[in-house]
């Protein structure tokens, strides 16, 4: 009455898709591992390489932000401004990420991601006035 699908009829109209879905996704870990990025482009071993170019960060600025107890790249990011120019880490989250795993010698998976923070996609202070009701 509500013009809602019930679940039973939902779950069986979802058995096919979801089928195909498993299938197509069945090749997925074997080409994560086949093409697995080497350790030294996930975290580059020369100190001087810029891993966050909005804010200009160093990988020897990661590492030292490790030194000094940065845990993951939320806390890497209060040191250093690493995810917050334009890109919100979207370009540099994952390097930062797998620095400060391989300075902790923890997986980055262990390490963490950064926090998404609004606006999930960077927009002009033009654009926020022109929104109605502003």
């Amino acid at each position: 009455r509500l013009g809602r699908l019930p679940e039973h009829g939902r779950d069986s109209r979802a058995v096919p898709h979801r089928a195909t879905l498993a299938r197509v996704l069945a090749l997925r870990p074997f080409l994560d591992k086949l093409y697995a990025p080497g350790q030294a482009v996930l975290a580059p071993p020369e100190d001087a390489t810029v891993v966050c170019r909005c804010e200009e960060i160093t990988a020897g600025q990661v590492r030292a932000a490790a030194k000094l107890g940065a845990t993951g790249p939320n806390q890497a990011k209060a040191y250093l401004r690493t995810g917050m120019g334009p890109c919100q880490g979207r370009m540099c989250g994952t390097t930062v990420a797998a620095l400060l795993a391989e300075a902790q010698g923890i997986p980055i998976s262990e390490a963490g991601a950064l926090r998404p923070r609004a606006p999930f996609k960077p927009i002009t202070v033009g654009e926020l006035a022109d929104l109605p009701g502003g």
